[in-house]
Parts: structure tokens; sequence; C-alpha cells
């Protein structure tokens, strides 16, 4: 179950920082029908050095591509 934001009472999803992936182009977010939430690395579909589903935050990546 979510965890209730105590500042105003609702429901939020706890979402850790995702560091780089947050802000790159390679990098798509993930939602369940259950509202999990997860980033998703395209570049693990060419590469299989990289991982799909990377523990976040990421701090360092090589193949970090800012948006276009």
């Amino acid at each position: 179950m979510p965890a209730r934001d105590p500042r105003d009472g609702s429901r939020a999803a706890a979402m850790p920082d995702p560091g780089l992936c947050g802000a790159c182009d390679h990098a798509r977010v993930i939602e369940t029908r259950t509202g999990s939430r997860f980033h998703l690395c395209r570049l693990s579909a060419v590469d299989p050095s990289f991982p799909r589903y990377p523990r976040l935050p990421v701090l360092r990546c090589r193949g970090y591509l800012p948006p276009a």
C-alpha cells in the first residue's frame, strides 16, 4: 500500500530518486496496474551489459544520454 504523505494526508507512491535515469533519453518509466513504478533502461534491449531495471539511484552510467 502506498505511503501517506503527512503534509496533506493523501496517499503518494514512494518513488526513490532515480539519479541519472530521471533525465536520460534511454529511460522509460513503467507503471504496473498496482501502481508500482520502475525505470526501464532501453539500452538493455541492444546491449546486455546494461541492466533492464537498474538499481536506483544511478549515479554513473556510460550510456547516459541527456534528453534531446
